[in-house]
């Protein structure tokens, strides 16, 4: 009986070592484990920008609208949140940078929300497509809007809906 089990907790200890060793990549998705899709597109100041300028931080890619009230809601707790963390240590990244990413039409009523609410710290994407943009799409933000948190190696580590789960991820991920 000893020696079966013995023999048992071997191959299984192999087994999964076989797994680890010869893991591929993962997927690009938008489930925990995926690696986080690419965007590549200007920020709305027209400077340029390409999510793998962020690898090594912890980033949370906050899709929201000006018009949303949940969304508005959110922005004060937003800052608090960047503010507590963007210079802290995880597992897996080195600070804390937030990546908005609206999902409005016109540019003047987002333009004062950022003014309004002291939206400065954050990059700010827009393609002012609505939730019809192709970043939307890749997200799957066309119903839901929802936050995505993204560790320094690319990987989805936290989905939410809210910045308060995302800011209880944040603290479990803390070093």
């Amino acid at each position: 009986m000893r020696n079966k089990l013995l023999l048992i907790t071997i191959l299984a200890g192999i087994l999964f070592l076989s797994f680890i060793n010869g893991s591929p990549e993962p997927q690009v998705g938008t489930d925990v484990g995926n690696k986080v899709p690419d965007i590549n597109r200007p920020l709305i100041n027209g400077v340029p920008f390409h999510s793998d300028s962020l690898r090594g931080k912890m980033v949370l890619y906050d899709f929201w609208a000006s018009y949303d009230a949940p969304s508005r809601l959110e922005s004060y707790k937003k800052r608090e949140v960047y503010q507590r963390f963007h210079n802290q240590t995880f597992l897996n990244g080195e600070k804390f940078v937030i990546v908005s990413i609206s999902l409005d039409r016109f540019k003047t009523p987002l333009m004062q929300v950022i003014e309004s609410d002291s939206l400065f710290d954050m990059y700010h994407i827009c393609t002012f497509e609505g939730r019809d943009s192709e970043i939307a799409r890749k997200f799957d933000a066309t119903r839901k809007m929802k936050d995505y948190l993204v560790d320094g190696h690319g990987r989805i580590v936290a989905v939410g809906t809210s910045i308060e789960e995302i800011e209880q991820d944040l603290v479990r991920l803390q070093r």
